[in-house]
């Protein structure tokens, strides 16, 4: 696995990462997504402590993340599904 050095910006702070490169798009993704919610926060909460604002956007972005995977995992588990029920239909029939 290729690493590589990048920097990101979160939050107006930088960060240095060593990363595997087939990683970059992935980091990149999240990073724009944790600070756009960093955005979103600021303007309509009165959260004035970085802190305060990483937290509750890492929860949001986190909760997303999970949300989106639990749909993905459920959809290919009715696939498969599907699948064998297909072949148990050949099977006896």
């Amino acid at each position: 696995m290729e690493e590589r050095s990048i920097r990101v910006e979160i939050a107006g702070r930088a960060y240095p990462l060593t990363i595997g490169g087939e990683e970059e798009a992935h980091i990149r993704q999240v990073v724009t997504e944790i600070n756009d919610s960093v955005t979103r926060l600021k303007e309509h909460y009165p959260l004035t402590d970085r802190q305060d604002l990483l937290a509750m956007a890492a929860l949001e972005v986190a909760t997303r993340a999970l949300n989106s995977a639990g749909g993905e995992a459920r959809e290919q588990a009715l696939v498969e599904l599907g699948r064998l029920e297909g072949l148990l239909t050949s099977a006896t029939g």
